[in-house]
């Protein structure tokens, strides 16, 4: 048990160590051992394995003192990688990201059948290009996160049910790990992009609540920086709220669900009762044309979204709440009347206490998101220095 314990203790020190670095680099020996209240020899054992392991990397830096030169670290931002996925029904995204939290590199790919055998092999296909590209190998890639839609149990990984893939029970984990020979993580997609929303928030932001609107509804709530989950993660399946029992017939098996008067594929369902439309794209042509009918059912979609403000709003009480998915960040008509719609149904004590934004990191914001997330579990469980003598 003292044997477990020490282990712990070091790799918790090699992670304040790396977040100090992370954080207040460039950095000297001295400065680490100073602030860690730490013996100069500890620092500079654990600094030459962070060096050794290319997490860190020693830098030149201007000095105006007369003495000894010492020497500083920062993180090495290229030593090592974090891909971060974002699946869909008809495409999925890949994107690359260095340790400094810099996407350098992204990359969409159409998927003609998302049976899940085919995506995964299509997600192996892209994944050795990308290394090839790149000059890579497994040791400079610490894993892979999968961000997509549905319920998903994150620490085994299973697709428990998705609706847009048709997928349910499905290991993605275990089946991707034993493909490609890396760490993976799964997990929902609006989550992962919270993640990335709530990176460029500033500090001011405590509680960011992210809603978004596209083939499905969802939101996802961070709060001081953490996911809230709830027992089985999925805390923020607002699309599956019931806003009418006697309503449309969902996916899910229950009727009138918030989604059913929002989401793609039921407004394209409800305007084929007048005219076959195929695309959003020719259902907002139909209104721009001046087809009153069209007009009404976009505007039914806004109303339930600014409902779906309120009551995400009274629920979670944040101080940011970022619009996303591709009604809101694809067509300017919807974004723009649903700024002006959604305060006319907050609650009077609420309409002053949040701001409203727009998704600031769009189509890179899942993929981002999801390597952020893999980046933090490597962090918190240093699970790279298995074999290295701490």
């Amino acid at each position: 048990m003292e044997i477990k314990n020490q282990d712990f203790l070091k790799k918790e020190n090699l992670r304040l160590v790396l977040k100090m670095i992370s954080d207040d680099g460039p950095i000297s020996r001295a400065e680490i051992a100073k602030k860690m209240k730490m013996s100069p020899t500890s620092a500079s054992r654990i600094v030459a394995l962070l060096n050794r392991i290319n997490l860190i990397e020693e830098v030149s830096i201007n000095q105006r003192n007369v003495g000894r030169k010492a020497n500083y670290f920062a993180l090495n931002k290229n030593g090592i990688y974090f891909i971060g996925i974002e699946l869909d029904g008809s495409y999925f995204r890949l994107g690359l990201m260095n340790f400094n939290e810099e996407l350098i590199y992204k990359k969409t790919i159409d998927l003609q059948n998302s049976h899940p055998d085919i995506v995964v092999q299509k997600i192996k296909e892209e994944v050795g290009e990308l290394k090839q590209k790149f000059h890579l190998t497994n040791n400079h890639i610490l894993g892979l996160c999968v961000g997509m839609p549905g319920i998903i149990e994150p620490n085994q990984g299973i697709v428990n049910f998705s609706v847009q893939l048709q997928w349910k029970d499905y290991p993605l984990k275990d089946v991707l790990q034993e493909q490609l020979n890396i760490a993976i993580q799964v997990d929902n997609e609006l989550k992962m992009k919270a993640l990335s929303e709530y990176k460029f928030c500033g500090d001011s932001v405590n509680h960011l609540i992210i809603l978004g609107f596209g083939s499905g509804v969802g939101s996802a709530l961070i709060s001081h920086g953490e996911i809230s989950r709830g027992t089985s993660n999925f805390a923020g399946e607002i699309g599956h709220t019931i806003v009418d029992p006697n309503g449309t017939y969902c996916p899910c098996g229950n009727f009138g669900c918030l989604q059913t008067y929002i989401a793609e594929p039921f407004l394209l369902n409800e305007a084929a009762k007048i005219k076959k439309m195929d695309s959003m794209e020719e259902l907002i042509r139909e209104m721009e044309n001046g087809a009153v009918w069209a007009k009404d059912l976009i505007s039914r979609a806004i109303k339930y979204a600014s409902i779906a403000i309120n009551n995400t709003v009274c629920s979670f009480n944040p101080d940011m709440v970022i619009l996303s998915g591709t009604l809101i960040e694809n067509y300017p008509y919807i974004q723009e009347e649903l700024l002006k719609e959604y305060s006319s149904t907050i609650w009077g004590p609420a309409k002053d206490s949040f701001e409203v934004k727009i998704t600031e990191t769009k189509d890179e914001g899942v993929i981002l998101g999801a390597a952020i997330q893999m980046k933090r579990y490597f962090m918190e469980n240093m699970e790279f220095l298995e074999g290295e003598k701490i």
